[in-house]
């Protein structure tokens, strides 16, 4: 069994087996376990990055959690599909600031703060001098007809 890497939600559950219920908890199962590694191994932020033996293990926590549950166990390929998502969803929530709660854990929090400082410290000082501002900060703000 195959799928794409960009197939529906649907398509990937018909290719797992799982009905509604049993599809939310894989997605809740999955969730967790992306959480987890990404505290663990913030370096791995695509699926390509994880080590081929870390993934196995992966697999065999998530659908020993699927199984005990009385869900059909997924394949290595569903598995990368959904957590392809998930680890693209961190990395985007973290590069805008605002990793939730739920996703990743307060011990990755602080390289988000400190990169937001800076940019907040430049837009409300106001005695910063026009060399430490960057173009984009001496610009007026967007116009819907001016900017069209």
């Amino acid at each position: 069994m195959s799928i794409r890497i960009n197939a529906t939600v649907n398509e990937a559950r018909a290719a797992a087996g799982h009905n509604k219920e049993q599809w939310d908890r894989f997605y809740f199962i999955t969730k967790d376990e992306a959480k987890q590694l990404s505290e663990a191994h913030p370096d791995w932020t695509r699926w390509i990055l994880i080590p081929a033996n870390e993934k196995d293990t992966m697999l065999g926590r998530i659908n020993g959690r699927l199984v005990a549950e009385g869900i059909p166990a997924v394949e290595m390929i569903i598995l990368k599909w959904r957590m392809s998502q998930l680890l693209r969803d961190i990395q985007r929530k973290y590069a805008e600031g605002s990793m939730l709660v739920g996703m990743v854990g307060s011990t990755t929090g602080s390289p988000t703060q400190s990169a937001a400082q800076p940019a907040s410290s430049v837009q409300t000082s106001p005695t910063a001098s026009r060399s430490e501002q960057s173009p984009s900060d001496t610009r007026p703000p967007y116009d819907p007809i001016r900017d069209v």
